[in-house]
């Protein structure tokens, strides 16, 4: 198993593999030691995203400039990967990939915004998630209700944000939030960025999710939050919704890799199950129904693995599109979750314990078709554009 994702694949450069064995390296040393103890606590620990950045396998996707390994996105899609391949990765949830965030500000924070934050984020002093979802909402930007208003040389917000990955080990929260006139106004939403130490911020309890990992969510609350006018991302109000469509269309696609990664996994640990677990006198796989499941798998995956480098090859060219990374995001959650079923359906129920490699998988696999707009959302735009 430990060759997998390593195998020759024309979009990525030697960079990219070297960069790969790096993030790998840190895993095998670093977090697959200790997440089961880090399971029991209810968290990993901050320290993780410290121990990251000296390793150099946060933001190395960003500008040197701006203190990142000056390599390009698809180093952010392999931390990605790496996520899927390892089951401490599934454990951690959103874990490092939380430097999303980031892209925010590249994509649409000023000069001096970029140059202060950027580093603080690739050295691990800076642990941010973006605030977007809320819980009357969900991601229905019109629903929104966090509000903030101007008053003086400040803005005052109100609101809550929920699924706030690793919300109480964050440092600063880049809040969603609207000032235009309108509900339905899309281009009323801006984008503040705000310490969790500031007066008026709560973070609530980690949630009890499906998903028992060391990953940890919450909710954020925010009642008469002063900020200064400096922490609006951007140099003017209402192009919130423009920088988040922006960033989350490429991190559709970065998930989507990470999906289709997991699933690599859940088939090579079954095809190890399978040949060594025996029933009724022969080996799981020696069944016609285990090889004929097993070869539509194999062959799903391979799909899977043209699709995703497709999309990729489109993020290179700018040329992605939304309906691109709807359509990435939407198969790929869909394809991880069906492949984990199977997968777990092979192991019997052995597969079924808490323990057992394939039931981490198989849990986690369930929200990837909820997060970052549900399997149903993605339909209605993907159908939406045939029109």
């Amino acid at each position: 198993m430990s060759t997998i994702g390593f195998e020759e694949r024309e979009v990525f450069d030697d960079s990219h593999r070297q960069y790969r064995e790096t993030v790998r390296r840190f895993f095998k040393h670093e977090i697959e030691p200790y997440y089961r103890e880090w399971e029991k606590q209810g968290g990993f620990p901050a320290e993780c995203f410290r121990k990251a950045g000296e390793a150099g396998i946060l933001q190395a996707g960003i500008p040197e400039e701006y203190g990142g390994g000056g390599g390009d996105f698809l180093h952010h899609v392999i931390l990605h990967e790496e996520m899927g391949y390892s089951l401490a990765g599934a454990s951690m949830g959103g874990g490092f990939g939380i430097d999303g965030s980031s892209y925010l500000i590249l994509a649409g924070g000023t000069e001096a915004q970029k140059r202060y934050w950027l580093p603080r984020y690739a050295s691990g002093e800076t642990i941010a998630e973006a605030c977007f979802t809320e819980p009357q909402s969900g991601s229905d930007v019109a629903g929104f209700r966090s509000f903030a208003r101007q008053d003086g040389d400040d803005y005052v917000l109100n609101g809550s944000k929920i699924w706030i990955t690793n919300g109480s080990l964050c440092t600063m929260v880049p809040v969603v939030y609207r000032t235009g006139r309108s509900e339905a106004e899309a281009n009323g939403l801006s984008i503040l960025m705000v310490d969790v130490d500031t007066p008026g911020v709560t973070c609530g309890r980690p949630i009890e999710t499906l998903h028992k990992g060391c990953a940890i969510e919450t909710e954020f609350f925010f009642d008469n939050v002063r900020v200064g006018r400096e922490r609006l991302l951007g140099e003017r109000e209402g192009g919130g919704f423009k920088q988040v469509m922006g960033v989350l269309n490429d991190m559709r696609v970065a998930e989507g890799a990470r999906y289709l990664a997991a699933a690599e996994l859940a088939f090579a640990l079954t095809l190890d199950f399978v040949r060594n677990r025996k029933a009724f006198g022969q080996r799981i796989i020696d069944f016609q129904n285990s090889q004929f499941r097993l070869a539509e798998i194999k062959t799903e995956l391979a799909v899977g693995r043209a699709f995703i480098d497709q999309m990729l090859a489109k993020i290179k060219r700018n040329a992605l599109t939304g309906i691109d990374a709807s359509m990435a995001k939407m198969w790929l959650s869909e394809l991880e979750f069906r492949v984990a079923d199977q997968c777990l359906q092979l192991h019997g129920g052995m597969g079924y314990a808490h323990d057992s490699p394939i039931s981490s998988i198989w849990t986690h696999a369930r929200v990837h078709r909820i997060l970052l707009g549900t399997s149903e959302i993605h339909r209605v735009a993907i159908g939406k554009s045939l029109g």
